[in-house]
């Protein structure tokens, strides 16, 4: 043993209800890797950098209004690199790569899964700590974006029928 030990890893999974879509139908919305700016209120920008969309490898940058690692800065960004892409099972997992909002280590895997209701979210991340949050409120930061991602994907499906 040399004495150290490795920094403390947080890990969470939130889950939310979307009533009346199907999980095909959530995930023909939320299976593209680069629409969360559609899902995800606070984030003005999510666009392709490097690869094919959907394809495991490809980096996505996701630009929004939110970084509490440096307010003084007025655009939280971060450059994310799809790791796994399942379109049968409906998931998707990635990796922050670099960002400006804090992050180090930060893998995290969003899921579509039926419920009798309509479907279910689950959104599952382990990280290093984060720089400018305490574990607790980027718990129920999270727990929060994956509600209103829900909110916003019900209002998508039902309001086109």
């Amino acid at each position: 043993m040399d004495g150290f030990s490795p920094e403390p890893q947080w890990q969470g999974k939130a889950t939310a209800k979307v009533s009346g879509p199907t999980a095909d139908q959530a995930w023909s919305l939320l299976g593209d890797f680069c629409s969360l700016n559609k899902w995800f209120t606070s984030l003005s920008v999510c666009h392709i950098l490097e690869g094919s969309n959907n394809v495991p490898g490809c980096i996505r940058y996701c630009a929004g209004s939110i970084n509490k690692a440096n307010p003084t800065e007025s655009v939280g960004w971060a450059k994310e690199r799809l790791v796994e892409y399942d379109k049968v099972n409906r998931y998707y997992a990635y990796e922050i790569i670099e960002s400006n909002k804090g992050f180090g280590r930060y893998k995290a895997t969003l899921r579509v899964q039926p419920d009798p209701a309509g479907c279910l979210i689950e959104w599952s991340f382990q990280s290093d700590p984060v720089k400018g949050w305490l574990e607790k409120a980027f718990l129920s930061f999270f727990e929060s974006m994956t509600r209103g991602v829900a909110k916003r994907l019900e209002e998508e499906i039902i309001g086109a029928h």
